[in-house]
């Protein structure tokens, strides 16, 4: 909106309406404090004429809400009081003066008001007071007279004067306050004060609809219409329709009348109509609808209008007055910072998911053997924390698990394999003792082997021959062809003996004790010098008793859950989420201290991480086969479980629920169960 001559002149602080140099009254001091909203607790004194205030730094009174004008409003002395005056901001201003209320909200002149000690402001999402504080008191300090100095420096005070402060009354004061003089207006406190608290679309939705019907008792219906943000146009059908005595049915639609919704869109102000004809004609949809009168208001956002909220008393012979209309105003002002934040929340959320999902999706990728897994492991342990917060006896009747901390649960089971993205390829695909390249290496060996010792079998005949101590007659060469063929068949026979090995599941001391054999063994190379059968890396790993990985290496892949909980802490997860990190630290500690990386025991592991473990050692164990080891069955696995809560090393009872609860009910999810059945 543009502003008029006289106007630019107001605001860039040229003496008008009265106010000259020349004045030589005293100007009283003033305190200005924060009640609600993004700034609360706020306080600065101000010893001038004119006293600005909005989000811009030029203000005097800089605030920090996104609904209030960069230059919303000012406080003017004007012998001998003080006048607030809106300048055109984008959402107007709520000024309470001795409980009588006055909505400024004209974007085409300036809104001006006389106020006095204790007069309380709504501008945005924020409730400022006003005070006029007598001497005597200990103020907060004097805002400098630079216009965006934000230090609070004090300025020079006269030795008669002294600073004051004055406790904020809290909002739950402020509100009770009004509650006893003027229900609606401490309803309206309320609202603001418990709208900065919620972050779910739904929660606010509900809160505001619940408000709006208290607000308004003649009220009958409630609605949310959004433009479409591409059209900029009201979309088809409402976003929210809400009726007095309950939500609407398909088969009981309320008509909404388009042509005030559009009314609302096309002025972006809020509108009254009443049936006696102040809102216009009177539609077809106004009298099918039974409309009797109407509130409209534009939810009007920190960048476009979002939509129109609006209530009517259809079927009921009541109106509403021109202070309703203010009233709803304002609430249709607060619904919108709250849905936008809502919005922008969920769109958050909606972003983080597909964070999430992209993590597990990296992570899982690095290994195809496990892949699945993150997924199952977490929808195993939501299913285990759901029977639990459900039991009503036994040692787990009075654990509880909250929507947020179901949440966090799993978040962290999904994202407790993080740390894995670090541990290098060749140990987290590792599928067999001996890699395949290095049993390659070990199979030309065995061959050269072979091929040297038919050469010396070959050359000592010759010589013998040469020296006349042997003939070269057929039944000669043939012993050393038998010879040749009795090495090549041993060697043989020990590379196929230390191939089952290489893929076998568990190794006993007899099978360990033969490679170690072996590894004494030597042979002569072609330079003539004696080496072993086997290196000392080829005895390491081959002789792991369980699993593919030889200690180093194990090291290395027990690291993946110091590096998750690291990784994890890098993210500010909030309070709500704050144990995501330590599920991925802890998912392999046991209650005897036998885990790793901490060795932490019971009085560190809480419930949920310890629901965690049961659920990632049922999933290693029931995934998809191995190279090196079969799939357990479900019977198998659950065993497993229990021998190692028999050794205290998982909490027992945790799993008795499992087995008996959460295993009949994710048989659809587990791999081996699908195989055996495919089979």
């Amino acid at each position: 909106m543009l502003l008029s001559d006289a106007e630019k002149f107001y605001l860039a602080g040229i003496e008008v309406a009265g106010l000259t140099s020349s004045n030589t009254q005293k100007i009283p001091l003033v305190l200005l404090t924060v009640l609600s909203g993004p700034d609360a607790g706020l306080s600065l004194t101000f010893n001038k004429e004119r006293v600005r205030l909005g989000r811009d730094g030029a203000n005097d009174f800089v605030l920090s809400d996104g609904f209030v004008s960069n230059m919303h409003g000012e406080f003017v002395f004007n012998n001998p009081g003080f006048e607030y005056r809106d300048l055109k901001s984008r959402h107007g201003s709520l000024v309470i003066v001795n409980n009588v209320s006055t909505q400024l909200n004209d974007r085409n002149r300036i809104g001006v008001v006389s106020i006095t000690d204790g007069t309380e402001l709504q501008i945005g999402s924020s409730i400022i007071r006003f005070e006029l504080p007598e001497s005597g008191k200990t103020l907060p300090p004097v805002s400098s007279n630079t216009a965006n100095d934000t230090n609070f420096e004090i300025d020079a005070v006269p030795a008669n004067e002294k600073l004051i402060t004055t406790a904020h009354e809290p909002v739950r004061a402020l509100t009770r306050r009004f509650e006893k003089q003027d229900v609606r207006l401490g309803l309206l406190f309320r609202l603001a004060e418990q709208l900065n608290a919620l972050t779910r679309l739904e929660d606010v939705l509900s809160l505001i609809v619940d408000s709006t019907f208290e607000a308004f008792p003649s009220a009958t219906f409630f609605s949310i219409t959004l433009l479409d943000t591409e059209s900029q146009e009201l979309q088809q059908n409402p976003y929210l329709i809400r009726l007095r005595d309950g939500e609407v049915t398909g088969s009981n639609k309320p008509i909404l009348s388009k042509s005030i919704l559009n009314r609302v869109v096309a002025t972006k102000e809020s509108i009254l109509w009443v049936r006696d004809g102040m809102g216009g004609d009177v539609t077809q949809s106004i009298l099918e609808a039974q409309i009797t009168a109407c509130l409209c208001a534009p939810l009007v956002g920190q960048r476009r209008l979002l939509g129109v909220m609006q209530v009517d008393t259809r079927g009921r012979g009541a109106l509403f007055s021109q202070q309703d209309l203010e009233l709803f105003s304002v609430l249709a002002s607060n619904a919108a910072f709250a849905f936008e934040r809502a919005e922008l929340t969920d769109s958050i959320v909606n972003m983080f998911e597909s964070f999430v999902d992209a993590s597990v999706t990296a992570i899982e990728a690095r290994d195809p053997t496990t892949a699945g897994h993150s997924h199952r492991v977490s929808a195993y342990t939501l299913a285990l924390a759901s029977v639990v917060h459900d039991l009503k006896e036994g040692p787990f009747k009075d654990i509880r698990f909250s929507t947020e901390q179901m949440t966090e649960l799993r978040y962290g089971t999904l994202l407790h394999d993080f740390g894995k993205i670090t541990v290098p390829v060749e140990v987290l695909q590792k599928a067999t003792r001996l890699p395949e390249i290095h049993l390659d290496v070990l199979a030309q060996r065995f061959e050269t082997m072979k091929a040297l010792n038919a050469k010396t079998i070959w050359h000592e005949f010759a010589m013998k021959v040469r020296n006349g101590a042997a003939q070269p007659d057929a039944t000669t060469m043939a012993e050393c062809q038998a010879r040749i063929d009795d090495y090549d068949s041993k060697l043989d026979q020990t590379f196929d003996y230390l191939t089952q090995l290489n893929h076998k599941g568990f190794l006993p001391d007899e099978d360990i004790e033969q490679v170690r054999r072996v590894g004494t063994m030597t042979w002569t190379d072609g330079n003539g010098v004696q080496v072993p059968v086997l290196t000392p890396h080829e005895i390491e790993n081959l002789t792991i008793r369980k699993g593919t990985l030889n200690d180093a290496e194990w090291e290395v892949m027990k690291g993946h859950s110091a590096q998750s909980q690291r990784f994890l802490e890098r993210i500010p997860w909030g309070e709500d989420l704050k144990l995501i990190p330590y599920l991925g630290g802890a998912h392999h500690e046991k209650l005897d201290g036998s885990g790793y990386p901490l060795g932490i025991g019971a009085d560190q592991l809480n419930i949920q991480v310890r629901m965690l473990t049961i659920a990632d050692i049922f999933d290693a164990l029931t995934a998809a086969d191995r190279p090196y080891r079969k799939a357990a069955t479900v019977e198998r696995a659950v065993s497993i479980l229990h021998m190692e809560a028999d050794e205290a090393k998982l909490d027992k009872e945790l799993v008795n629920v499992f087995e008996k609860h959460v295993v009949p009910s994710i048989l659809h999810l587990i791999p081996s169960y699908q195989k055996q059945h495919d089979d």
